[in-house]
């Protein structure tokens, strides 16, 4: 994580989707001089997230706050705008743009079933500092579910949801012959956990994450893996669904510790008779003005004068099983924060993961 009074972002991860060939980046950052809202974004994406937002907005929009039908271009909801497009608790908003062509597969259950377990490994790249580039680092995981208990620890009634628990039982550097203080640094990774709940009709929630003892400068790596598993965790549409499909996610969620709206477009790229292969393009929105980063220095300031947090991947899913049997995303957030004397400091992070859950 970096902090600083100057802004800048990574290069624009979010390519085109339907039409578009997809772009290679690098995991490195370039000085900018301000957000450009429009660059690098999916049209489509733009299109479905300014259609989505308009609920929003319709009631009223604050001042800077953009036109109606648009989503907020400073990338933070006004007041009351975040809980009018997606109240806290509410169920993922799916709609399905078209079904696609044949044959169509029936993806899902989003949700898995307590007593699930598999083993699995990301292979994390993340840069928080422009002066220095993203190390590979390969994390192993053990991940089961099972029932969300209430606070008195009897099994939560009604809904159920499911309580996913990812520990960290190995990791190591991608590198061959990297330093050993290097590679002892990363290994404190073993140990550390994710934990969070996914409720029936998919949407996830109550992301909590736990580093080993001594594993403080690999916080990040844990951040990370907790951010790809909330958008791996996707909601499907009902329908059977082919080549060409297409469907928007709109869900509230907290990761990083902060409080976000986020929309997903999700396009299937390819079906065989026992899988599909998803692009996903996604963009999430501050609900407030506040930033609660987890980790954030106690004095730092939290008000936020921008927010930008893009991502895209593609997953491979295999037909009834809840989570990508493999895949990949790159994925960028930033926020340009308010400081004394017209200043603005800045938290950044950018990431480039890939997956391997084949073994459920």
């Amino acid at each position: 994580m970096r902090f600083s009074t100057r802004f800048w972002l990574p290069l624009a991860l979010v390519g085109c989707l339907g039409g578009c060939e997809k772009e290679q980046h690098e995991t490195t950052a370039a000085p900018v001089a301000s957000l450009d809202k429009t660059a690098g974004i999916d049209p489509a994406l733009a299109k479905a997230v300014a259609a989505a937002s308009a609920a929003a907005v319709k009631g009223g929009a604050a001042a800077g706050s953009g036109q109606p039908g648009q989503p907020p271009p400073n990338g933070i909801f006004p007041p009351g705008a975040a809980d009018r497009e997606m109240p806290k608790g509410a169920p993922p908003k799916v709609t399905l743009g078209g079904a696609g062509s044949e044959p169509r597969v029936k993806l899902g259950p989003s949700v898995p079933k307590p007593g699930f377990k598999t083993t699995g490994t990301f292979d994390l790249a993340v840069q928080a500092d422009s002066r220095q580039g993203a190390l590979p680092v390969k994390v192993a995981v053990s991940l089961e579910a099972a029932k969300a208990k209430t606070e008195g620890g009897a099994p939560a009634a009604g809904s159920e949801p499911v309580l996913v628990t990812v520990k960290v039982v190995g990791a190591k550097l991608g590198i061959a012959g990297a330093p050993a203080d290097l590679e002892a640094r990363f290994a404190k990774l073993k140990g550390s956990k994710v934990e969070y709940q996914i409720a029936p009709d998919g949407a996830t929630g109550g992301f909590r994450t736990e580093l080993s003892a001594g594993a403080e400068e690999t916080r990040d790596h844990l951040r990370v893996l907790s951010d790809v598993l909330a958008l791996v965790t996707l909601p499907m549409p009902s329908e059977p669904v082919g080549s060409g499909a297409m469907w928007m996610v709109g869900t509230r969620e907290g990761v990083f510790g902060l409080d976000l709206v986020t929309y997903r477009l999700v396009k299937v790229e390819a079906v065989t008779a026992d899988s599909a292969t998803l692009s996903v393009s996604a963009r999430r929105y501050a609900t407030s003005n506040r930033f609660d980063f987890e980790g954030l220095p106690a004095d730092a300031p939290r008000e936020l004068a921008e927010f930008e947090s893009k991502s895209e991947g593609k997953l491979v899913y295999k037909v009834g099983t809840p989570l990508p049997a493999s895949g990949d995303f790159d994925s960028v957030l930033a926020a340009q924060l308010a400081m004394p004397n017209q200043q603005r400091g800045v938290v950044q992070i950018s990431s480039r993961v890939g997956l391997d859950l084949g073994k459920h």
